[in-house]
């Protein structure tokens, strides 16, 4: 029986969304339309949508004047979107944020918080999206945040979708690559059991060992994997170096058409593993 809650999304911090929306479909992505988020966010963004329903976010914070700040000494305190991608682009481009899915997001956060769990005041949002005829739609949102004071560079949330007959559409879903779906993240750990604790303790995922590290059951068919930073670095040769904190560091995707591995060099800071199921 399948246990924790599925991945909605992932979230890829860039300096210049262009140049990275140039990139992804040129690695065979379908985009859907540049889209701005409201000011208080200060950013804009493209999606790779896939037919598993889950998909990537292009990101840039290209109004970090306008962004509303986290504020932690509020009541409840408030985590910022905006920051956390400002801060995570100015050390470098990559994976900033895990995100789940949720029908209801102001009862996970009551859920988590009584676990004892740092959670904050749901955020609401809208925005406008082009639909493939042209036409332009509102969508809206509610996330919930919840961290690990062991893994700041890592922002969880739950997106709940409030308008989900605009959201997913069939045009944006197709790939000349081939892409269908998130099968796992992957996040580089010094201490891959505690965090995989964490990321388990929120919707009840199932842990199991792997080689270097551990694996968290989300839902049907996804997992995140965490690995020593080692595991990673021999993985894909662009994460040497980065330190040891733990970090996001690329996700695997289900296609039709296998392929190598595309390394965080080449897909603005994350690597990218195809796999056949």
């Amino acid at each position: 029986m399948a246990s924790g809650r599925p991945i909605d999304h992932v979230v890829l911090a860039v300096r210049n969304l262009g140049r990275a929306a140039d990139i992804y479909k040129h690695l065979g992505f379908t985009l859907t339309p540049l889209a701005s988020h409201e000011d208080r966010m200060g950013t804009s963004n493209r999606l790779a949508q896939f037919g598993e329903r889950n998909f990537i976010e292009l990101l840039e914070v290209d109004r970090p004047e306008k962004l509303k700040v986290h504020d932690f000494a509020a009541k409840p305190p408030f985590f910022s979107f905006g920051d956390h991608n400002r801060q995570a682009i100015a050390e470098r481009e990559g994976l900033s944020m895990l995100v789940f899915s949720t029908d209801d997001a102001r009862a996970d956060l009551r859920r988590l918080a009584s676990a004892g769990l740092d959670t904050f005041a749901p955020f609401d949002f809208e925005r406008q999206a082009r639909l493939p005829d042209g036409s332009t739609v509102t969508v809206a949102f509610t996330i919930g945040f919840v961290r690990s004071p062991d893994m700041p560079r890592v922002a969880f949330f739950v997106c709940e979708n409030r308008a989900q007959q605009y959201f997913w559409k069939p045009d944006y879903q197709s790939h000349a690559n081939g892409a269908q779906g998130i099968k796992a993240v992957t996040l580089a750990s010094p201490h891959p059991k505690r965090d995989a604790e964490f990321i388990g303790a929120l919707f009840g995922g199932t842990l199991t060992p792997i080689n270097n590290g551990f694996r968290v059951s989300c839902g049907p068919g996804q997992a995140v994997n965490l690995l020593v930073p080692d595991a990673i670095a021999k993985l894909d040769r662009s994460f040497v170096g980065l330190g040891t904190a733990p970090m996001l560091a690329g996700i695997s995707l289900v296609t039709q058409k296998p392929r190598g591995l595309v390394s965080s060099t080449d897909a603005r800071g994350m690597f990218i593993e195809w796999v056949d199921e």
